[in-house]
């Protein structure tokens, strides 16, 4: 998908989508799936597939499988694998996860998470913490060959959902990392600038802080849906802050197509534009 908060906006799409559909989802042997293409106005694209699974009345399988492109000359192709499970005891529940990212020839990261969460027909909260384990590979001038960095970072965040009303949803969420090492002062850590091009290249990398939210309206079957997001780099310090809206609606009775616009305004890389457009299907 976009990467744009790439974990975290497809939980909370998935979510959403789990609370509007009602009762007709949570049962043993339901599903939600999805797929979506991003392309954005600095040559950037990305495809995922993604899903959740009742395994149980309380316990759901999580998979998110996508890859991310940017510029040819970057030479930086992102994949990104990520595995979770959520048992809800009503009203706690507990998430945990594992996931992989990046690009074994220059930078990926192996990433952990664990989930704390109260949630109800009207209200969620989610105490969150990830820890990513990260190698750098780059050429190294003074020993004439590669070499290898590892570093770790570890994030700490909460996430939240409330219905309003009947027709309008809120959510909200962030993440802060504290990371082993000052990346800014690690040999050769310019080669990585191009992390910041865009935001495809830029989220699920070496961030710093993130924070997002937005506002869903139901209109009839379908959904409009509005949101604000602002990240930091860790590389550069540099702030981008993303505005987008989204349209979904009902294609049958089990699927449904989301349309997205957003702009990116971003002091490194200029503004962006990203088109995305996502398929879901559900049921039994």
């Amino acid at each position: 998908m976009s990467w744009y908060d790439r974990l975290y906006r497809n939980v909370f799409k998935l979510l959403i989508l789990l609370a509007v559909s009602g009762p007709a989802l949570g049962d043993s042997g339901d599903y939600v799936v999805g797929l979506g293409a991003d392309l954005d106005s600095a040559e950037g694209r990305a495809f995922s597939l993604f899903g959740d699974f009742g395994l149980t009345d309380q316990t759901w399988l999580s998979a998110i499988g996508a890859y991310t492109s940017t510029d040819e000359a970057l030479g930086f192709d992102a994949t990104y694998a990520d595995l979770s499970i959520d048992h809800n005891f009503e009203p706690i529940g507990i998430r945990v996860g594992g996931a992989y990212w990046g690009d074994a020839d220059l930078l990926d990261s192996v990433d952990l998470r664990a989930a704390v969460y109260f949630r109800n027909e009207h209200f969620s909260l989610s105490l969150d913490y990830e820890r990513r384990d990260f190698d750098f590979l780059f050429q190294s001038l003074l020993l004439d060959r590669e070499r290898k960095v590892s570093f770790s970072a570890n994030g700490a965040g909460l996430t939240s959902w409330f219905q309003l009303n009947k027709r309008t949803s809120f959510y909200v969420g962030g993440m802060d990392y504290d990371y082993s090492v000052d990346i800014q002062l690690q040999e050769n850590i310019d080669v990585l600038r191009f992390l910041s091009v865009s935001r495809l290249s830029l989220i699920n990398s070496l961030v710093d802080y993130r924070i997002n939210g937005g506002v869903n309206v139901n209109v009839g079957d379908s959904s409009l849906d509005f949101s604000i997001s602002n990240w930091r780099t860790e590389v550069d310090q540099g702030q981008v802050t993303s505005y987008g809206i989204g349209f979904t609606t009902p294609l049958d009775r089990a699927s449904d197509l989301e349309l997205r616009v957003a702009y990116d305004d971003s002091e490194n890389f200029g503004d962006t534009y990203v088109f995305s457009v996502y398929f879901y299907t559900f049921g039994s």
